[in-house]
Order: structure tokens, then C-alpha cells, then sequence
């Protein structure tokens, strides 16, 4: 199943995922995931150990990529919990109401890499939808803040001081693309950053 109409290309695609617990509590955060050149049909997800997002999908071995360009969205989902009313049922799996397109997928654990931390999941597409087809120009604002934020969620793991000196440095510098080029969501959204880390940006 070829996935670039729903907006997963080769390369790393940078969504919002949703996963479920056993119980049917939903939960959202920001992932990329990752389709191999040579064979656009291949993908797989890098998921951290200890997060919320790896229990839920050992425990039903599914996720949903929900494709979005709300920055607003990426942020809040990367730093604070989402409530309810962001999500919605398809084929009975949490999905993002907003997102303009919603891939499930199934899970095959393959490996933990123990220098990374990372457990590494094949993913097999299983429902599609894509909820709006639309065609924007690229806006580096957004672009921006996407990294800033992963920047971000790394500064707080990280002890480092050099390294979150320089992880400082680079998100300076996104920060400036998103005040010169960002629209009012990115701007919100890099508002909503500062709010949620002890970072000065």
C-alpha cells in the first residue's frame, strides 16, 4: 500500500501519533515515520523506552499516524497531554479530529538498540483516510518549529552542558525563522514551546 497520497513519503514523514493501552486510553506524540527509499511499501518507527507510546503499542501492537501541518498541534502534543476532545474514533482507534489524513498500522516489534534506548517496529498499513487533500506552499516557519521542538523534548533527556549549549544555539536560530517567516499558528506555537520548557527561546 503506497502511502504518498495520505502524505507519507520516503524519508522520515514527521506526524503526530496516536496509540491506545489496553484499556482504550488514547495518547498522542510526535514521531516520524520512517519509509525506506529503495521500497516505499517499508516502514518503521523508532519508539523510546519508558514512553508512553511504546507501552501502548507492545500492549496492542497498532499505531495511527495522523498527517498534520498545525505547529500548534505538534507542540502541544509533544509537551502536555491531550484531552479527549482532540481525538476521534475510525475503525475504533483514536485519531486526531484535525489531522487531513489517518493511517493505521500494524506493529512487529524487530529490535531494541541498547546505545539509543530506541525499540525499533516495522509498520504494516492496514485503513486509510485522508480527510482533506489540499495544497499549501511550503511555509519554513512551520519547518521550524517542528525541529525546535524535537530540539526541545531532547534538551530536557540530555546532561550534558555542552551538548544543551548547543542544542540552545540551534533552536536560536530556528526561533529567528519562525518570527521572519512564521504565520500566526507558528507563532502560537512557539509561544506554547517557551510556556512548556525552561528554555529561553
Amino acid at each position: 500500500m503506497n502511502l504518498k497520497e495520505a502524505g507519507i513519503g520516503e524519508g522520515i514523514s514527521e506526524v503526530i501519533v496516536t496509540t491506545k493501552s489496553a484499556s482504550g486510553e488514547p495518547d498522542a506524540a510526535p514521531i516520524g515515520i520512517i519509509t525506506v527509499a529503495e521500497d516505499e511499501n517499508k516502514h518503521f518507527v523508532k519508539l523510546y523506552e519508558g514512553s508512553k507510546t511504546l507501552s501502548n503499542v507492545m500492549e496492542t501492537n497498532k499505531l495511527a499516524a495522523n498527517v498534520t501541518d498545525d505547529a500548534v498541534l505538534f507542540v502541544k502534543a509533544a509537551f502536555e497531554r491531550l484531552n479527549e476532545t482532540h481525538f476521534s474514533l475510525f475503525s475504533g482507534f483514536p485519531m486526531l479530529k484535525e489531522a487531513k489524513s489517518w493511517i493505521i498500522f500494524d506493529s512487529v516489534f524487530i529490535e531494541k538498540r541498547s546505545e539509543s534506548g530506541n525499540f525499533i517496529f516495522q509498520l504494516t498499513p492496514i485503513t486509510v483516510k485522508i480527510n482533506r487533500k489540499e495544497v499549501k506552499a511550503i511555509n519554513r516557519g512551520l519547518n521550524a518549529v517542528i525541529e525546535a521542538a524535537i530540539l526541545a523534548t531532547r534538551y530536557a533527556l540530555i546532561e550534558d552542558n555542552r551538548e544543551k549549549e548547543e542544542i540552545k544555539k540551534l533552536i536560536g536560530l530556528y526561533v529567528g525563522i519562525v518570527e521572519k517567516c512564521g504565520g500566526r499558528r507558528e507563532k502560537e506555537a512557539l509561544r506554547i514551546l517557551h510556556d512548556k520548557t525552561s528554555l529561553q527561546i
